[in-house]
């Protein structure tokens, strides 16, 4: 297929399915699950296809536990994994990817462990590593972060080994100025700081 058809294909399915229910509920019924994570296969290579296919994803998972699932079944894991590994240097994919990851996340402890095992970890402090000085990777890595350890010392303690905490707090000096990646940090610190001695 046409990388740019599917470059502009998954870019609008990110902007139609910004913060409306309602559009996400109808793209998802039209095939949009299954047709962003074959976009995402067919042309792996291509960094705007990863870009918008891992934000397409993100806005579709918005909030929702249906269609996070949907998401998941229809294979969008591998893929976003897949992106942040391959095109590890571009800051559009970082982004959207770590967005992916928390908004498929949020909400259940099943997917939580299912991202976990498909390298979520590995990928997040690796890419927020790579991009430290990029607000918004910083941003979106920690609230990854934040939504994945709640709830879990196992997952917490994770990413304590690969010395998320301090690379967040780096992240947070280096970032002072921005409201946004400061509350992010904050509420990612407070999450892997909690335990729940069980």
């Amino acid at each position: 297929g046409n990388a740019y058809v599917a470059e502009c294909g998954c870019e609008a399915v990110a902007h139609l399915a910004h913060l409306s229910d309602g559009r996400s509920e109808q793209l998802m019924r039209a095939g949009a699950a299954a047709r962003i994570v074959a976009a995402l296969e067919a042309h792996a290579g291509n960094a705007y296809v990863a870009e918008y296919g891992c934000t397409a994803i993100s806005h579709l998972a918005h909030l929702s536990d249906g269609r996070s699932e949907q998401l998941m079944r229809a294979g969008a894991t591998a893929r976003i994994m897949a992106a942040l590994e391959m095109h590890a240097g571009n800051a559009g994919v970082a982004e959207g990817g770590c967005a992916a990851i928390a908004c498929l996340a949020r909400g259940s402890d099943g997917r939580c462990e299912q991202l976990m095992r498909a390298g979520a970890a590995t990928r997040i402090v690796a890419t927020m590593e790579a991009h430290a000085g990029h607000a918004s990777v910083a941003e979106q890595g920690c609230k990854a972060i934040t939504v994945l350890v709640m709830e879990s010392d196992g997952r917490r303690d994770a990413f304590k080994a690969m010395a998320a905490e301090e690379l967040v707090g780096a992240l947070a000096q280096r970032h002072s100025g921005d409201a946004c990646v400061q509350e992010a940090a904050e509420a990612a610190l407070d999450a892997m700081r909690l335990r729940l001695g069980r």
